[in-house]
């Protein structure tokens, strides 16, 4: 199953104003040109890239580069996806809305996804006029989501979202497909549970060794994008191993979207990974009588694990020639 693109997903920086427990994302507070990020969405646009997402880091925290893209993607006739936030970023209400106005000035139509669990930690009270503020700007009852880490803490993270669902009048609830969301007068905030994955700092957090090995997808899901950093970087992944050079397939300061593509194909592991699948990897290993502590679930770690234990001669007999 070739990697196909469907999205961009822009890392504008990697400073945030909260400091999570399961997060690994190093500290800077440098930014991605906008130049070279325009350039760069036209250039998927072209190729076929039909989406545009915002992660971090706190994106929001460059205001002026999302408005810029935004405005790119709505001229180039791009869908949005989401931008990922922590929704408390901002120091006063006047900020807050003079930002996601901007926003919505520059045409952005899409989902403002915050992520609330227990390694966010925020005050809900904060996130709630968030949430508040959205709505009485986009006046879209869907306009706000949430994303939740689960597989640990999550006693504490339900705790959060009930909270939440007070302080906006609402309650949590489930649709008939069992999915949560919370329903309040004039709010309909989905909710989804995003698993934990034990790389970098969160293996601290959960065992990554679960006792079962992952159902491969060959990163159809997540990983089918291309993820943007603040050095103008470029992963074919969604980022949970993106300080990981080897996954690094060009950068938007010297490489169209075409280099991008070339150089990925040009990447053994990569293309292994979305031709084959890291489940094809694990059983050539095998073979080669390479032994792994125990199963894992999580196929984030796996990837991460086999880049960084398994030596690289090993490796590259265990990939598509």
């Amino acid at each position: 199953m070739p990697f196909r693109p469907e999205e961009v997903l822009f890392s504008p920086t990697t400073d945030c104003n909260l400091r999570c427990a399961h997060c690994a994302v190093p500290r800077s507070k440098n930014i991605l040109p906008e130049k070279y990020a325009k350039r760069f969405l036209r250039e998927c646009a072209a190729i076929g890239v039909r989406r545009v997402g915002f992660t971090g880091g706190e994106p929001f925290l460059t205001p002026r580069f999302l408005a810029a893209l935004v405005k790119t993607a709505v001229k180039e006739g791009l869908l949005f996806g989401r931008i990922m936030t922590n929704a408390v970023w901002w120091p006063d209400q006047r900020s807050l809305k003079k930002v996601l106005t901007a926003l919505y000035k520059a045409g952005y139509d899409g989902d403002i996804c915050v992520s609330v669990d227990a390694f966010h930690a925020q005050d809900m009270r904060k996130v709630a006029r968030f949430i508040r503020c959205a709505d009485s700007i986009w006046k879209r009852p869907d306009m706000v989501s949430i994303a939740c880490v689960s597989g640990a803490r999550d006693k504490e993270s339900a705790g959060m979202i009930r909270s939440l669902a007070r302080l906006v009048d609402g309650t949590v609830t489930k649709s008939p497909l069992g999915k949560p969301y919370i329903k309040s007068r004039g709010l309909f905030i989905k909710i989804m549970d995003i698993d934990l994955a034990p790389t970098g700092k969160a293996s601290a957090v959960k065992d990554p060794w679960g006792g079962r090995w992952f159902k491969d997808d060959n990163c159809k899901g997540p990983g089918n994008a291309f993820l943007v950093m603040p050095d103008g970087s470029v992963k074919p992944c969604c980022g949970y191993a993106s300080d990981i050079d080897a996954l690094t397939v060009g950068n938007i300061r010297s490489d169209s979207a075409k280099d991008v593509m070339d150089n990925l194909r040009a990447n053994r592991f990569v293309r292994t990974v979305f031709d084959s699948g890291l489940g094809v990897i694990r059983k050539r290993l095998e073979r080669l009588e390479v032994r792994f502590p125990a199963k894992t679930s999580s196929h984030c770690f796996f990837c991460e694990y086999l880049l960084t234990n398994i030596p690289k001669g090993v490796l590259e007999k265990c990939l598509d020639k």
